[in-house]
């Protein structure tokens, strides 16, 4: 079996395009998080029991999601730093193999690069 499809160690296309959508929705979270926020202190101003009971419906709800995404980062650094490790390991146990992995992706981007 080719080395670079062993497990954990091997990162297909599918997996950074994942990763990185991934990304943009933690991304797109905080902007609208914000926004809730910014609304909250812009509502402040306005009278009325149901404006109220709105803001504080709001309020937790923006709570309740920034909670959500703290614990999201928290897991994704944490499954990061396993792969970094995992792969550090690989590297430490199968040192030829990891040399000649990289020197196979050299190869294949300095074609890509020099057409």
């Amino acid at each position: 079996m080719d080395p670079l499809r062993r497990g954990s160690h091997y990162m297909s296309q599918t997996t950074v395009q994942l990763a990185l959508g991934k990304q943009k929705i933690v991304e797109d979270i905080k902007v609208l998080l914000n926004d809730s926020e910014e609304l909250l202190r812009l509502s402040a101003s306005l009278p009325g029991e149901g404006v109220d009971a709105l803001r504080t419906r709001l309020r937790e709800h923006v709570d309740s999601a920034r909670v959500a995404l703290e614990d999201a980062q928290a897991s994704v650094q944490s499954r990061y730093r396993a792969g970094v490790d995992c792969t550090e390991k690989y590297v430490k146990d199968n040192p030829w193999q990891s040399i000649g992995i990289a020197a196979g992706v050299g190869f294949l981007l300095s074609l890509l690069v020099s057409r």
